[in-house]
């Protein structure tokens, strides 16, 4: 292992060599065209219909149908789609609920936007039902649940399809409306239904390009549950530039995922992190690593106190993420003791290997 931390925290897709040359042949068809000057100096609100349309198809992939492209909304990445929807839908009187770990941007965006956010405990499945339904009964607040049902961060869990109908029903019980964030789903091939197509009256769907296709595809696909949710939310945010897609983004996923590109550097990227993964289970021991469902990260349970065990294994040259920093309420947290392991952003797979054999015996502490 080279003297420089290697970087076991993020999240991101592995470098897909035929991907590099197709990012430049895609971009320089694209832009060869006649009316690509003007494409370039428009704004994007919402995306065009040809954006729209692109998103749909890719989304579709994982809803089973097309969807209307009057439903979809083009924005500038996931985090901009989450700055929209909690402002809209939650407010500064509402109460957010989501995983007891989840996605960590949300205890900022808690802080800026004013509203409460409220962690529901786990269990190998994800959102546990009856505590989910539990806070729905006591919060008498508006409410709105924030999910990650494929590929948890930062648990890695798939939520059954058993579980998303029990979610989606106490939902509808007690008129809770959904955020969706499916951003690693399409790493999984033949995963349950996303909850979009379980309760659509009452989910908005998200997801983004940076996950399965490149890093740094600042572009991601809402999916509303009515043309008229649409509506409404353009006519708040519709003038605010600051998410709209950028011209080059929109033109760059037109082109990737107009030519099959897309779909292939995701394939490749399955492909590269099911062999990362296989090095995770070997090195640390644990073959039940390589036969869970294929992700960019998976988590690490812990005897001893994980975020004691990141700072040993920093020391060490190696940077992992302990549970707590993904804790919904951290100073009330009961999380899972654990890491979370990310095995693909590391070019070299020595590296890997090496910070992997750093970890395994801090692990077991």
């Amino acid at each position: 292992m080279r003297n420089a931390i290697v970087d076991l925290s993020r999240a991101v897709p592995p470098v897909v060599e035929q991907l590099e040359s197709a990012l430049a042949e895609c971009l320089q068809e694209r832009m060869s065209l006649p009316e690509a000057g003007g494409l370039l100096r428009k704004n994007r609100p919402q995306g065009t219909e040809a954006d729209r349309l692109c998103g749909a198809q890719w989304i579709s992939q994982r809803l089973g149908f097309l969807p209307d492209i009057d439903r979809m909304v083009v924005t500038n990445g996931t985090l901009n789609v989450l700055f929209l929807l909690l402002n809209f839908l939650v407010g500064r009187e509402g109460t957010l609920l989501t995983e007891e770990m989840s996605y960590p941007n949300m205890q900022a965006l808690s802080g800026m936007f004013g509203f409460e956010i409220q962690g529901i405990p786990m269990d190998s499945w994800g959102l546990e039902p009856n505590a989910f339904e539990d806070m729905c009964r006591r919060i008498k607040t508006r409410k709105v649940l924030y999910t990650i049902p494929m590929l948890q961060n930062p648990t890695a869990t798939v939520m059954p399809l058993e579980r998303r109908l029990e979610i989606c029903a106490i939902a509808e019980r007690h008129d809770v409306l959904i955020i969706e964030d499916d951003a690693q789903a399409l790493m999984v091939e033949h995963g349950p239904p996303p909850i979009a197509t379980l309760a659509p009256d009452r989910t908005w769907y998200v997801m983004g390009l940076a996950k399965t296709v490149v890093m740094g595809m600042r572009v991601a696909y809402l999916l509303a549950p009515r043309s008229a949710d649409v509506e409404v939310l353009m006519a708040r945010f519709g003038r605010m530039s600051m998410w709209f897609v950028a011209a080059l983004q929109a033109e760059l996923a037109l082109a990737l995922i107009g030519s099959g590109t897309a779909g292939e550097a995701t394939r490749a990227i399955r492909a590269k992190a099911s062999a990362r993964r296989q090095i995770v289970a070997d090195v640390l021991g644990r073959p039940a690593i390589a036969t869970g469902a294929l992700g960019l990260h998976i988590w690490l349970p812990t005897k001893g106190d994980a975020a004691a065990i990141a700072v040993r294994a920093l020391e060490s040259g190696v940077l992992v993420r302990p549970g707590v920093q993904f804790a919904a309420r951290p100073e009330r947290t009961l999380a899972m003791n654990g890491l979370r392991i990310s095995f693909c952003e590391t070019p070299d797979e020595n590296d890997l290997r090496q910070a992997l054999e750093t970890l395994a015996p801090l692990a077991k502490d």
